[in-house]
């Protein structure tokens, strides 16, 4: 797939506005404040290296997960409509995981996950458009991910009430 560039901030516009409308102060502007000092990066990585994994090509990350708080939302009214207790978290929470629940993708402050692949072989017999970066120290996505997460809410913690 190949997202145009106005779709691409049409996206990152819709994924700020996530942000906006579900996330309360001061844990918004902390996210709007991170997601804004890495915007440019986040708004053009893939959610992937492989073409046959989800949303591997420019801009998929956001796409990708822009879908999941979107079916997140819709699925917690599905939930509620058959009686079910979801008093054990708020929206918030559940906004707020769907849209860092892959955050360590990203990579580290100055290295991203995902570089575009240079060895041609790869590109066209296994269809890696991107390679995964060798300056990042290895980390499991989801460790990376809480390590960003922690930055966020150390940020939050700081704040002057």
């Amino acid at each position: 797939m190949k997202l145009t560039a106005e779709k691409i901030q049409a996206n990152w516009m819709d994924f700020m506005s996530n942000i906006d409308t579900h996330i309360s102060s001061p844990r918004k502007e902390q996210l709007t404040k991170f997601y804004e000092t890495y915007a440019e990066r986040i708004m053009l990585m893939p959610a992937a290296h492989k073409k046959e994994y989800h949303s591997a090509f420019p801009g998929g990350y956001v796409d990708h997960v822009n879908r999941v708080v979107h079916a997140a939302l819709s699925m917690s009214d599905v939930w509620k409509s058959f009686g079910c207790d979801m008093t054990t978290f708020t929206t918030e929470e559940l906004v707020f995981s769907a849209i860092n629940h892959d955050l360590g993708k990203m990579g580290d402050e100055d290295h991203e996950s995902y570089i575009p692949q240079t060895d041609k072989w790869r590109r066209d017999k296994l269809g890696e458009d991107y390679m995964f970066n060798k300056k990042l120290a290895f980390s499991a996505v989801p460790d990376r991910g809480l390590f960003f997460s922690r930055i966020i809410i150390l940020n939050i913690h700081s704040m002057k009430w």
